[in-house]
């Protein structure tokens, strides 16, 4: 049985309905009822109009949130239960959490393109700082002069060094990302939600409760499911398009077979595989690591800021 936090609210965990957050609504009911009361009492007594018509109003809005916090719940509950079964695969007919599909996808991302990278990287970067370290002498000991066996091994530790410098930050991002979907996942819904429900129910909180109900629809569903999107393009991309690099053989088809000679690594090592395949599978770390997450986070906000307008000037 799925027993994800995600569905805190469905018939998978009633007693999390139950025992956490019946409690609170029905407190935060009885109490605005009691102010009505109370208020309408006044109105009568006072006979003060401005009282009977803040009662009317906030008895109906009373039961807007009634009304409110019974469909949030199963609109919430069906719009989680259509993600999975949008997220779905061949492996998993019957739907998919979206949380899982983020987590597993940026895994990938950092453990089978990310990683790779660094390495050859990391060993290109070592055996051109072994090469570049060579010396020759030309001339007599004292007058002679000592140059670098291997020149070109110098500038290729730079470049590659400077490429790690940016890489560093890329895979940082990856993982701030993987720790972000858990605290949605753990936090939004089961704790976000139901306060904001709760706040809903008050007058001077009103407002405050349409935005965190927004917020936690929007970063519980809305977010998680763009990142089942990210996984769907970006992994189709690296299938179709995952031809390797061939600079070398490009550049001797085009008759610059001493650039490419050059660019071989003083014919110790191949260019293609060393440094132009790593470079190749940077460009889609780069890709998850500055725009796709910007998108999402763009997706979300448009969506929390025009339900949250909705919430508060229809209902």
């Amino acid at each position: 049985m799925k027993m994800y936090i995600l569905k805190a609210y469905c018939s998978l965990q009633p007693e999390y309905m139950a025992d956490t957050i019946a409690p609170f609504v029905t407190v935060s009911l009885a109490l605005m009822i009691f102010l009505i009361a109370l208020s309408w009492m006044a109105a009568a007594l006072f006979r003060k109009t401005e009282y009977e018509s803040f009662a009317s109003v906030e008895l109906s809005q009373l039961v807007v949130s009634v009304l409110l916090f019974v469909t949030v719940i199963g609109a919430t509950c069906f719009a989680t239960n259509m993600a999975d079964l949008f997220a779905r695969d061949p492996a998993h007919p019957g739907g998919r959490d979206v949380f899982e599909v983020g987590r597993e996808y940026l895994n990938y991302i950092s453990n089978e393109i990310a990683l790779p990278a660094v390495i050859n990287l990391e060993i290109l970067k070592l055996w051109s700082q072994f090469m570049g370290s060579w010396t020759m002498r030309w001339g007599p000991s004292v007058w002679g002069i000592i140059l670098p066996g291997f020149p070109s091994f110098i500038v290729i530790e730079r470049v590659v060094d400077f490429l790690l410098l940016l890489i560093s930050p890329f895979t940082a991002s990856l993982f701030v990302q993987m720790a972000i979907l858990e605290v949605i996942r753990g936090v939004v819904l089961p704790f976000v939600l139901p306060a904001g429900l709760v706040l809903r129910i008050f007058p001077p909180t009103r407002d405050a409760g349409a935005f965190m109900i927004a917020s936690a629809i929007g970063f519980g569903i809305v977010y998680p499911y763009t990142y089942v999107m990210h996984n769907a393009v970006v992994i189709k991309m690296l299938n179709s398009g995952a031809s390797e690099p061939r600079l070398t053989k490009t550049l001797e088809d085009s008759g610059f077979g001493e650039v490419a000679g050059n660019i071989s690594l003083s014919g110790l090592f191949s260019a293609d595989q060393m440094l132009l395949k790593p470079l190749h599978f940077l460009s889609y770390l780069l890709l998850q690591a500055l725009f796709l997450p910007a998108l999402s986070i763009t997706i979300t906000i448009a969506f929390i800021k025009g339900f949250s307008k909705f919430i508060n000037q229809k209902l």
